[in-house]
């Protein structure tokens, strides 16, 4: 008796996925795994050997689209499927590129669900992949969020470590916030913590040997449950870390994290760009004042041009006062480029900042912290999309991929 197609459903979506099942539970395939975006979608496809992985795709799509490209790596044999509640052909044109082998307009019938998924599973190449038993090492799975500005003094740590708090809250997945800034890097100081270890100790002993650092080690957890990787200790000056380290480290944490939050100096050097370009999600955050705004413009210009598109260059702006009469809408203006998030003025977030208390835990109720709450939600799929999506192809900033 031929047996059920066994079927990993990855979806962010409770209330899509329950109506998934149901339909499937009266048409000829068995669910072996349930999955949210990321790692665990790459776990489970490492494991379970599904036939068919059926990937919701859903805002934020650079998440979703990670994720297809990542359960291609885990189990290549697998045929991977895309149902979407978005019709239009752009979205489909850009699953097919991503991998997908079918396109799903969500809702569907029960069958129209089983004509695409058997037809693109017998249309799978012959012969073409193997599964090896070997153990392979597991797709940088995870979520790389990258908190940037050109300029120093705009909020990227106060933003990034209270997203790292609230996604850690919101997804109760695995989150590390990791600081790359090796000379001024303050997410220690923001989250009131005193860190044995640091980056600095990578830098060290990767140069002092041939064998690349166990990253766990070097890790402090927050009282949140956020793990944290320091930039350096109080009073220490080392040197800057290697770009190739930057974007090694980072990838080496997306296999076991689900979110890898980034804090970046105020600068545009080559460990940022190793960070950008390692990214699946970039924020580049800008105050209302000319000068920021200025940068902020050149800032775009320079990502847009090494071929980042809106799906994961999200434009952040922080009202860090309220004696500025620039609009968002002038802001959105002067760059040519539509503001994704507002980060509003709030009297809490220097109070948190002296007590190294972010304002997501000592005033969850602040307008910063429900401001950025609801940024979380959406990062992790799960909340309000920004506007506009061009899915432009990816490539390196300051360098060109093979």
């Amino acid at each position: 008796m031929t047996r059920n197609l066994q079927v990993l459903l990855v979806d962010m979506d409770s209330d899509h996925r329950a109506m998934i099942k149901q339909q499937l539970a009266n048409l000829p395939y068995a669910i072996v795994g349930e999955a949210n975006y990321g790692v665990e979608a790459s776990r489970l496809a490492m494991e379970l050997h599904p036939d068919i992985v059926l990937l919701h795709v859903e805002e934020p799509l650079a998440l979703a689209f990670r994720t297809l490209e990542v359960v291609q790596q885990a189990d290549p044999a697998a045929v991977p499927i895309v149902i979407s509640k978005l019709g239009d052909a752009d979205s489909a044109r850009k699953a097919m590129l991503a991998g997908a082998r079918g396109y799903i307009v969500s809702p569907c019938s029960e069958a129209t669900l089983h004509d695409v998924l058997s037809t693109a599973h017998a249309r799978r190449p012959a012969g073409a992949v193997v599964r090896s038993d070997e153990p392979s090492l597991a797709p940088v799975a995870g979520s790389i969020i990258t908190v940037f500005g050109p300029k120093g003094g705009i909020g990227k740590t106060t933003l990034s470590t209270n997203l790292a708090i609230a996604l850690k809250k919101h997804t109760s997945t695995r989150v590390v916030l990791v600081d790359i800034d090796a000379y001024f890097g303050d997410v220690a100081v923001m989250l009131g913590m005193d860190p044995e270890r640091s980056l600095l100790d990578i830098i060290a002993e990767s140069t002092a040997h041939d064998e690349f650092p166990k990253l766990e080690s070097y890790l402090t957890e927050h009282r949140s449950g956020l793990q944290v990787l320091a930039a350096r200790h109080p009073g220490d000056v080392g040197a800057s870390p290697d770009p190739e380290l930057i974007a090694r480290i980072l990838k080496t944490l997306a296999r076991s994290f689900d979110f890898v939050v980034v804090d970046t100096p105020g600068a545009f050097g080559p460990q940022v760009a190793a960070a950008l370009d390692e990214s699946t999600t970039v924020l580049l955050v800008t105050t209302v004042d000319i000068a920021s705004i200025k940068d902020a413009r050149f800032s775009l210009d320079t990502l847009r041009g090494a071929g980042f598109g809106t799906d994961r260059l999200k434009l952040v702006v922080n009202h860090a006062t309220n004696a500025n009469s620039v609009t968002d809408a002038d802001v959105a203006r002067t760059v040519n480029y539509e503001v994704s998030w507002v980060l509003p003025h709030d009297s809490a977030v220097p109070i948190s900042t002296q007590h190294g208390d972010p304002v997501m835990m000592s005033n969850p109720k602040a307008l910063m912290a429900r401001k950025v709450d609801s940024l979380a939600s959406f990062l992790s799929g799960g909340g309000t999309s920004p506007q506009g999506q061009d899915g432009s192809r990816r490539r390196g900033l300051f360098k060109r991929n093979s």
